[in-house]
């Protein structure tokens, strides 16, 4: 398959859109969880397909705003409570930390009282502090054995989710969750992961912030696709709205500095504040800079879904809602997007 033969069999998938919030936010815990819960039902009402959140653990007496959501499953409960079509995707919960038949478990069950709306993510990796608590095994080990104590992982979940017998006995997951098998992505950050995703025929999770272009990766998932599965590709897409773009990055600086100081070790060089937005994939400005800005980049043309980032820079969850709902209702429908409730419409 070549790569014009690639984007045009993205072509035929409708791009939808979702939102994904890190769920960094500093304490109180209380007034962050119930903010996204806010958030996350307002995207419902204003079209959004689905909701997905990143797992972090544990709070750094360094870093207080780090960790942020160590248990998804329990927050999508409660957001399960609060909406009626909104997917809810983990985005992703990260293996070497967890038991994967706990996952299994906690999944068949979000998913049976959501009505079928898990979309489950999982990813490789944990940094040392983690590793050190949930997997001290893993902490130190190269990159093999690492890739293939998560490759154990994932057999043992899926193995869960299809039904097969669990341990030496009879047992076997309760409730059903076969279901799931269908909706399972991974969170990629190299061409590599992306080639053994599609080969399992799921759907790949790229980030704003990638080792390699976001392009390669997904041109890499797609040659590796079979011919009869349908592609999912959820590209991260941070915005900040303005004016005009010198409003934007002034408004956001702070947001953009610390972001791409966390990442400065694998980003692309910048110095001045619109070269360090640029390398975190930043689209900001008026609705027309946003779209433009999006529809330029050479990864938008593999986009199965847009994941709708407004985490860095904003004064309140008021503002991120105005972002939220100006994407929907301006952006969106520059890019070819196709709104939840226009999809039941139509």
């Amino acid at each position: 398959m070549t790569h014009v033969e690639r984007t045009a069999r993205a072509a035929t998938v409708p791009l939808r859109i979702a939102v994904f919030s890190h769920g960094t936010e500093a304490p109180p815990a209380t007034r962050a969880y119930r903010e996204e819960l806010e958030l996350f039902t307002a995207a419902e009402r204003l079209g959004y397909d689905g909701a997905w959140v990143r797992q972090f653990h544990f709070r750094h007496d360094d870093a207080p705003a780090r960790g942020g959501l160590p248990s998804p499953f329990v927050f999508f409960a409660a957001l399960a409570e609060r909406t009626s079509t909104l997917r809810l995707g983990l985005g992703a919960v990260t293996l070497p930390h967890e038991d994967p038949v706990r996952v299994a478990e906690d999944a068949a069950v979000l998913d049976a009282i959501s009505d079928g709306r898990v979309e489950l993510g999982v990813a490789n990796g944990g940094g040392p502090e983690t590793l050190d608590v949930f997997a001290p095994g893993l902490v130190g080990a190269d990159h093999d054995t690492r890739r293939a104590a998560f490759d154990e992982q994932l057999a043992r979940l899926l193995d869960a989710l299809r039904g097969a017998s669990l341990g030496t006995g009879t047992a076997r997951l309760n409730p059903d969750g076969s279901g799931l098998l269908d909706r399972i992505w991974d969170a990629t950050l190299s061409a590599e992961s992306a080639t053994v995703a599609a080969r399992r025929g799921h759907g790949v999770l790229i980030g704003t912030t990638q080792t390699v272009p976001a392009e390669v990766t997904a041109d890499a998932y797609y040659a590796a696709l079979p011919d009869d599965a349908v592609p999912r590709v959820a590209l991260s897409t941070a915005i900040y709205p303005a004016p005009d773009r010198e409003t934007a990055l002034r408004e956001a600086r702070a947001g953009i500095e610390a972001k791409y100081a966390w990442g400065e070790s694998f980003l692309p060089p910048a110095t001045t504040l619109a070269e360090k937005a640029a390398s975190l994939n930043l689209h900001y400005g008026t609705a027309d800079d946003i779209a433009e800005s999006i529809a330029s980049k050479p990864y938008s043309r593999y986009a199965t879904q847009l994941n709708v980032q407004v985490d860095d820079g904003y004064s309140d969850v008021g503002a991120r809602t105005d972002a939220l709902a100006l994407f929907a209702e301006q952006v969106a429908p520059q890019l070819g997007a196709v709104l939840a409730h226009e999809a039941v419409t139509a």
